[in-house]
């Protein structure tokens, strides 16, 4: 396997300077997804020799960051596109079907910006999107809960932050980082934003996993990095005293993220398995017919496969028109609505999860001996499902569509649900 190693591009803060070339924001829903389809059809070509490269996506992310849709989401009183979470998805599909690594870390940035929304420091999160909508800032994430905690220490102006995190997806490529840290002094568990470029912050370009090689999800160390109480979005707890529901529906994103990113993995694993089908595969000597196309097993085990990624997709936008109604609720959602929302999602992953992978590897039944030639890199398709598959056992989010059916129990609020 090809080391991911690449280095970051000179740092540059963009705090108080708007770049010459910024891009028109896209205000339109057509126009976005017009824009990452284009995109898509480029990254589709190249996919399999990047994989094998799995540099970090510097490139990728300013192809995206050029097309004016990173502040899709802000409202157009910040100066953001004002576009919803339906028309985002339906835009990053074509991107998850040919990588399903650049559809990841795209996908995070909009789940890790769009989440400054879920706090109490309404002065700071406007501020933050107004600077998003000005300055295209592409945002990562540091906030894997199974990691230690950073630390937060007081100084004037604001705090410094320590400690690692690992799987930080998107960090490497960012302008800034969501996290959450503890202040040393209090113990009080602070959101904050933090700028991905300063000295303070080493991202380690450690990401060499068998799949979603393009997604730049290594560490990052905080030693000492500066963060200015503008940039402090308030108490950033899941759980406890301090919970409400609706500050919690970060974490019901990122899961409904990765619903779409499995059912794209199939949808692409799909496409291609289809086109070797119909231009190169050729039929078994004694199927009697002349066209692979023609072979019944072959009919009949791509009809399966694609009933069932059909059947996730429709769970995933139930499930997203779900999350995109809870959010419209802001702070008055109730603790039975987000629960209704996190059992929408976690039946999309149950089934997705399933789906992806089956479609993944059964790939080969459709396609034949040749297709498992190194030049194709179909392989890709399932070492990134099985990747991606891996982010939270999904076992656990049976367990919890089960509770609901047998006792009409929602998920605890956690880290993952």
């Amino acid at each position: 396997m090809v080391s991911a190693r690449s280095p970051r591009p000179p740092s540059h803060h963009l705090e108080n300077t708007v770049p010459e070339d910024v891009p028109a924001v896209i205000t339109s829903p057509d126009a976005a997804v017009d824009a990452l389809a284009g995109l898509a059809e480029g990254f589709r070509h190249v996919a399999a020799e990047r994989d094998r490269q799995g540099t970090a996506p510097f490139a990728e992310v300013a192809e995206l960051r050029a097309t004016g849709i990173l502040p899709a989401l802000v409202s157009r009183e910040f100066g953001g596109g004002g576009l919803d979470w339906r028309t985002v998805f339906t835009a990053l599909r074509p991107v998850i079907r040919a990588d399903a690594g650049l559809g990841h870390v795209f996908a995070y940035h909009f789940v890790n910006s769009w989440r400054l929304q879920l706090n109490e420091n309404q002065a700071a999160i406007d501020e933050l999107q107004r600077g998003l909508a000005a300055h295209h800032w592409f945002w990562g994430g540091a906030g894997n809960p199974r990691d230690a905690g950073l630390e937060l220490t007081p100084v004037e102006g604001g705090f410094t932050v320590s400690g690692r995190k690992f799987f930080a997806t998107g960090a490497q490529v960012a302008e800034r980082i969501t996290a959450s840290g503890t202040r040393v002094d209090t113990g009080e568990k602070l959101a904050i934003i933090i700028d991905a470029t300063q000295p303070g912050v080493v991202h380690h370009d450690d990401w060499d996993n068998i799949g979603q090689r393009l997604s730049a999800s290594g560490s990052v160390s905080f030693d000492g990095a500066w963060v200015p109480d503008a940039h402090v979005l308030g108490f950033g707890e899941q759980s406890g005293p301090r919970y409400r529901p609706f500050a919690s529906l970060s974490i019901l994103l990122f899961q409904l993220a990765l619903d779409h990113i499995h059912v794209g993995l199939a949808e692409g694993a799909l496409s291609v398995a289809a086109d070797y089908v119909r231009t190169t595969t050729k039929p078994w000597s004694t199927s009697g017919v002349e066209r692979a196309v023609d072979d019944p097993y072959i009919r009949e085990l791509i009809g399966d496969l694609a009933a069932a990624t059909r059947a996730a997709d429709a769970l995933t936008w139930r499930a997203t028109d779900a999350l995109t109604e809870a959010a419209s609720r802001g702070w008055s959602l109730t603790d039975a609505e987000r629960g209704e929302v996190a059992v929408e999602i976690a039946a999309a992953k149950v089934v997705s999860t399933r789906t992806v992978l089956d479609v993944t590897s059964r790939l080969f039944e459709l396609t034949g001996a040749r297709a498992t030639g190194t030049s194709y890199g179909f392989d890709r398709f399932w070492r990134n499902a099985r990747t991606i598959t891996l982010h939270d056992p999904v076992a656990y989010k049976s367990q919890e569509v089960g509770d609901h059916a047998l006792q009409g129990l929602f998920p605890t609020p956690s880290g993952y649900s």
